[in-house]
């Protein structure tokens, strides 16, 4: 099995960093005991998650086997931890209620693109990406970081943006959304486990910055501190 998994990392190395690198943030996140935070507790459960769902996706492409099933189902679940984090994160009470009402639907959302873009869903060799339920996560993602930088920019009660983990995180999140965003359509058509297109760096580009993201989300672990959570 190792020879097998040796020869897939040979070929994908930059996908294959990709996948461990998440264990980066991970680690810092246990190590610097930011988990007492609940935005970053939920940050927590999404990595373990994402690297849980990454490794699955890696086993199956090394055995060459359609993984596209395990991409679509984590769909919901990674906006739901994202997004979960920004709720305790917003003073607005009418920002957590339209978070929550963004939660809802987008799951209903998802599942619908699940099943319209897979009529046989029983047929998991040929399952397919969804169409618009990845982008239109990228949008909800932006638009909740963007609405954050505005909450905290008026408000004025952070006086170093640099050495707040939060803004690191959300940097990440707006880095990798942002550069997925445009390209996650397309893989619905290109990403086929017959007559696959391969679109040259169009393919590396949201890799690449899924690892920028993870290094972006340690930076932000990194200046966290318990001692300064616990004076506010």
């Amino acid at each position: 099995m190792f020879p097998v998994y040796l020869a897939y990392c040979i070929k994908n190395p930059v996908g294959c960093i990709a996948v461990f690198i998440t264990l980066l943030p991970l680690i810092l996140i246990i190590y610097r005991k930011a988990y007492i935070d609940p935005s970053f507790k939920l940050l927590l459960l999404y990595l373990v998650f994402k690297l849980i769902i990454d490794v699955i996706m890696f086993h199956t492409a090394a055995m060459h086997q359609n993984n596209l099933l395990y991409f679509n189902i984590a769909i919901p679940f990674y906006y739901s931890f994202l997004s979960g984090m920004f709720y305790f994160k917003f003073s607005s009470v009418a920002f957590k209620r339209i978070l929550i009402a963004s939660m809802i639907g987008f799951l209903v959302f998802t599942v619908w693109d699940i099943l319209k873009s897979n009529a046989q869903l029983h047929d998991l060799h040929n399952h397919r990406a969804v169409l618009f339920a990845k982008t239109v996560e990228g949008v909800l993602i932006i638009a909740l970081v963007l609405l954050f930088f505005y909450e905290i920019i008026k408000s004025l009660q952070i006086p170093n943006l640099l050495t707040f983990p939060f803004f690191w995180v959300c940097s990440g999140l707006l880095l990798y959304y942002s550069s997925f965003i445009f390209i996650a359509p397309v893989f619905h058509y290109t990403a086929t486990w017959n007559n696959s297109v391969d679109l040259g760096i169009a393919n590396t580009i949201p890799t690449v910055f899924e690892i920028l993201c993870a290094l972006l989300f340690s930076i932000g672990i990194y200046h966290f501190s318990p001692a300064n959570y616990a004076k506010q």
